[in-house]
């Protein structure tokens, strides 16, 4: 116990820092914060567990967590559904930097001493700045990082972006994200793909 707060070191985790004991009118608070806001893009219970979980603890926590994110009314209106939508035929010029992005992954390629084998581009169309991002894994919450990380807090929000149908784009943690944001997605139909301007400039 610190300055009456009481703190917790647990056996079971390979970390060294002390978890926070939260009280039960707390609960709610940290939920908020680590599952709901922006920064978060509504990760799923193990993922909001994991993220808590490095810094706070109590009993019950792994049921409360996913008892919340259950009825979180924002994921499960945006939860990913099995049909793959389609929308976008042609590309639009965009008058403001950075107001429309095209995204789309290449790979996987021969791994690198970082252990990283994808590649994540990201264009503007209005400029064609293109900008390449080495990623580990292609999954949909590394794409969102690196989204919310390294071009929305350099560059702003944009309104619009544009991928075709991958799992990764279409996937609940890149569609939470977006609303949240309030950033429109566009689909690339399976048909053409080369509507996407960042497609046209692969080899």
């Amino acid at each position: 116990m610190n300055q009456e707060v009481l703190y917790r070191f647990s056996h079971d985790s390979e970390s060294e820092e002390a978890q926070l004991v939260v009280p039960t009118l707390e609960r709610d608070k940290i939920l908020k914060e680590q599952h709901d806001s922006p920064n978060a893009v509504h990760y799923g219970s193990d993922g909001t567990y994991q993220r808590i979980a490095k810094r706070y603890f109590w009993i019950g926590m792994r049921k409360f967590i996913t008892n919340y994110v259950k009825n979180c009314l924002d994921c499960a209106r945006f939860k990913a559904s099995n049909k793959k939508p389609a929308e976008l035929l042609q590309t639009p010029v965009q008058a403001q930097r950075f107001e429309t992005i095209a995204i789309d992954l290449f790979g996987p390629l021969p791994e690198s001493k970082n252990k990283k084998k994808w590649i994540l581009i990201v264009e503007d169309v209005a400029t064609r700045w293109v900008e390449l991002f080495a990623l580990t894994n292609a999954s949909a919450r590394e794409c969102a990082t690196v989204l919310m990380e390294e071009i929305f807090l350099r560059f702003g929000l944009p309104r619009r972006v544009i991928s075709d149908n991958g799992t990764q784009f279409v996937s609940a943690v890149m569609q939470q994200m977006c609303y949240l944001l309030k950033i429109h997605q566009s689909f690339i139909p399976v048909y053409h793909p080369q509507a996407n301007p960042v497609e046209r400039k692969k080899p």
